[in-house]
């Protein structure tokens, strides 16, 4: 049984590199041990079962090993956004940085913060698989991309079929992997429940849908200002003393807004209400890109209530079936 963030008496600072983990518990002292399951279950062991957070940095997947420990020792674990930690440790204008200082600074922040963090919980392991294929099939995209600008460029003659026979090559793999992201929605109930109600958005394909499904998986867990926020298409104030200026949209997960972009595009040129509703935001002057902007922040709101009210009924209906 995990402790509840009231019963949090410590906290545990762990940086995290590829080979080691330095730990420190609060006090200047700091010990650093092998980054393997071994070495730290027998760090660890004297925290099992006392009212102590672990506060880890999200390093790419170096955490993986630590955080598996950490819950099989029913020790809660945060994973802390790397830019929050270093926003923090900037707040207090240090710059000095080596892993037994990022272990204290981490203790610090979970101490400052423990009762607002997220505890960490483990993927499933169907979603876990479906954002790294999503996640590789937008880096074939980029190379795809990269390789059609060197094709256009005027030396590339010479190893113009090099290029094309990389690029045939890109394209056999990206196929391959819309097909194993297509069985893997399939396959799972959810999922397919998910992806069915996204593709009813106007605007919203066969590329669209599984990358919501991949870097926003809490989809229909949330309210419009927040999805909106996660996508990068809230509009934020920008205002001082008098001077009013124009709101911008910044921030969110950056996978997410190009795609929804041309989600937008594609429903504008529809015949659908988002179609109409992008025709009347253009009659009172006002620019395409707030409009289309507008339409994108739509289209993710939209998305959001078709999922939880999708869930929502098939949640329903289990219990009754029960």
């Amino acid at each position: 049984m995990m402790a509840e963030p009231a019963e949090i008496q410590s906290i545990l600072g762990l940086d995290v590199s590829r080979d080691t983990v330095t730990l420190c518990d609060g006090r200047r002292h700091t010990v650093t041990v092998a980054n393997e399951a071994d070495a730290l279950r027998a760090a660890l062991q004297p925290y099992q079962g006392t009212t102590t957070l672990a506060v880890c940095e999200a390093t790419g997947g170096y955490e993986d090993i630590l955080l598996g420990v950490l819950l099989e020792l029913a020790i809660p674990a945060h994973r802390a956004d790397p830019a929050k930690v270093k926003a923090y440790i900037a707040s207090f204008g240090k710059r000095a940085k080596n892993d037994p200082i990022d272990a204290r600074w981490l203790s610090r922040y979970g101490c400052d913060r423990a009762t607002t963090l997220p505890r960490w919980q483990p993927a499933d392991p169907t979603q876990q698989k479906l954002e790294l294929l999503v996640a590789r099939r937008l880096d074939l995209v980029a190379m795809r991309v990269q390789e059609q600008n060197r094709l256009k460029a005027p030396r590339s003659r010479l190893i113009a079929d090099n290029i094309r026979d990389h690029l045939a090559e890109l394209e056999r793999h990206i196929e391959a992997l819309n097909a194993e992201i297509d069985t893997l929605i399939g396959e799972s109930r959810d999922l397919a429940l998910r992806a069915q109600q996204l593709r009813s958005v106007p605007g919203v394909g066969p590329v669209l849908a599984p990358l919501l499904l991949a870097v926003i998986p809490e989809l229909g867990t949330l309210n419009r200002r927040q999805v909106a926020s996660l996508a990068g298409v809230a509009p934020h104030p920008k205002d001082s003393g008098k001077a009013n200026w124009h709101r911008s949209t910044t921030g969110g997960r950056r996978q997410i807004r190009p795609a929804l972009f041309i989600a937008a595009l594609a429903a504008c040129r529809g015949d659908n209400p988002l179609a109409v509703a992008y025709k009347a935001l253009l009659k009172p002057a006002k620019p395409k890109r707030v409009a289309l902007t507008a339409i994108m922040r739509k289209i993710i709101t939209i998305a959001n209530a078709r999922v939880r009210d999708a869930v929502r009924h098939q949640n329903e209906i289990g219990k009754i079936n029960a």
